[in-house]
């Protein structure tokens, strides 16, 4: 067992030598990831995947790797309850500040004193904080506030910096790494988001039985 403290907990990990999350480069699971390599005290190799159901899929079938999820995930309960995983623990971990980002301010400006719909790309998880962002990018982008928005939901924030970055959307909500990483500009006031994490493992266990109220464990060959 890894010694408890305020911010994790984690049960004695297997053998790991990689940690498979939500990316792309630049995710918020990235830098957690790295965090959680820094508390088990190995340097683990980081993988990152489209969603957090395929980061899953990846770690059902390789001993050595852990599945890590936000527990702000919309669906998060599926990881708790699949099989084929086992949770090995939990930790607090801050993501890097997220704001409100665009390519071109000039250009946002522009296009909302033409009247046209603006698009914002956008994890679920943060969406109910997407409305006071708007409200603080005001002072930047005048006349933001009361434009027509249209909002697309991806599956990673570093999704959207990169549909940003590309013109795919205008704006985008990030963290400031998928930010920096696509030289976007910060239009917003700051979110400062706090979450709790989960670290799963692939499930040896094939086989539970009850026997006189007493818990038998079958482990997999």
């Amino acid at each position: 067992m890894i010694p408890n403290n305020d911010n994790f907990w984690l049960r004695q990990t297997p053998h790991i030598t990689s940690i498979a999350t939500l990316g792309p480069e630049g995710s918020s699971s990235q830098c957690a990831a790295r965090y959680l390599s820094s508390i088990i005290g190995e340097q683990l190799e980081i993988l990152l995947f489209s969603t957090f159901e395929q980061a899953s899929e990846h770690v059902e079938s390789n001993d050595t790797c852990l599945l890590l999820v936000a527990n702000a995930y919309q669906r998060v309960d599926s990881f708790y309850m699949n099989n084929q995983t086992l949770l090995l623990g939990s930790f607090f971990f801050a993501p890097p500040t997220y704001y409100l980002a665009c390519k071109d301010i000039s250009e946002l400006t522009f296009k909302i004193s033409s009247k046209k719909t603006i698009s914002i790309a956008s994890h679920h998880a943060p969406l109910s904080r997407l409305e006071d962002l708007i409200q603080s990018s005001e002072e930047r982008v005048s006349g933001i506030r009361k434009s027509q928005i249209d909002v697309q939901l991806i599956d990673s924030t570093s999704v959207g910096a990169q549909k940003a970055a590309s013109g795919r959307v205008d704006c985008c909500l990030a963290n400031i790494d998928a930010i920096n990483l696509h030289n976007l500009n910060v239009i917003s006031q700051p979110l400062h988001i706090e979450m709790t994490w989960a670290a799963f493992s692939k499930n040896t266990i094939t086989q539970k039985e009850f026997d006189n109220g007493k818990q038998q464990v079958r482990p997999s060959y």
